[in-house]
């Protein structure tokens, strides 16, 4: 497992253009935030899955980083309510891992978000260790969920082959993390990226290559719909060896949220075609 006191790699976040002069800004009340602090002290930041995150009148929640259980950012002194290990609890922005309380150890960065503490996503996958050649973020599934104020990690992933000679591989929050079988648990939600080329080419692979991307929200934490199709996806192979793993950093975005990340799949039989 990985250091708790390792930074995950930075997720680069797009400069936003120049707002309208007119265009309210948090410090005038009513503005786009992405914590309490961004906003006035009479408003506290509401997230949706349609308009984003911004300033709106309402009393802020108290609860503490790493110690407070939530159900939304309203009950949160940061506005920011993430999933840990067990349940979900209060986050906080952050500088670098050693910010965070221990529930929540990682310092991560999301695009449009900011950096924000969350739980150590590092946890082996399928019981396969590392393979020579990919280790460390290559050998790791760390992708990361954000839907307006609801936040949720995949711990572990698999692949298969399809009659194609193409990849479909499953990135999973929960459930059991063998290879998976009829009688196998249902996890919390499940990330299905289909039709990725059999390549460690770091050659990017989008919607124009064939590659689909399905969020299946079995448990409801994300989105009030139980599928989600992706709008966008992007993947960029880290390794790959035939019947062996692969390993992709993936950008996906539906109506309402992102994934991105990495993630690190080892090879299911139940999975193929």
């Amino acid at each position: 497992m990985a250091d708790a006191s390792t930074d995950l790699p930075t997720v680069d976040v797009p400069v936003a253009e120049d707002a309208p002069l007119d265009a309210p800004t948090a410090l005038d009340g009513g503005g786009r935030c992405s914590f309490n602090r961004d906003c006035i002290p009479s408003e506290r930041c509401e997230c949706d899955e349609t308009t984003g995150c911004g300033c709106s009148p309402g009393a802020r929640g108290a609860g503490l980083p790493g110690v407070t259980s939530c159900a939304s950012g309203n009950d949160c002194e940061s506005a920011l309510c993430v999933e840990a290990t067990s349940g979900s609890l209060c986050s906080d922005a952050c500088t670098m891992s050693s910010d965070c309380p221990a529930a929540l150890p990682r310092c991560i960065s999301i695009s449009g978000v900011g950096r924000f503490c969350a739980r150590d996503p590092a946890i082996p996958d399928a019981g396969v260790d590392a393979p020579p050649g990919c280790d460390r973020a290559c050998a790791t599934t760390d992708l990361q969920a954000t839907f307006g104020s609801r936040r949720g990690a995949f711990e572990r992933a698999q692949h298969g082959r399809l009659a194609s000679g193409r990849l479909v591989i499953e990135s999973h929050s929960g459930g059991d993390p063998a290879c998976p079988t009829m009688s196998s648990p249902t996890p919390r939600r499940t990330l299905s990226l289909r039709g990725v080329l059999a390549t460690a080419d770091a050659t990017p692979q989008t919607q124009a290559d064939g590659l689909t991307a399905v969020l299946f929200d079995f448990g409801g934490d994300l989105t009030t719909a139980p599928l989600l199709r992706a709008t966008a996806v992007r993947v960029v192979p880290r390794g790959y060896t035939a019947n062996g793993y692969v390993s992709l950093e993936v950008t996906a975005t539906f109506p309402g949220g992102t994934i991105t990340g990495g993630l690190f799949a080892p090879h299911c039989d139940s999975l193929d075609d």
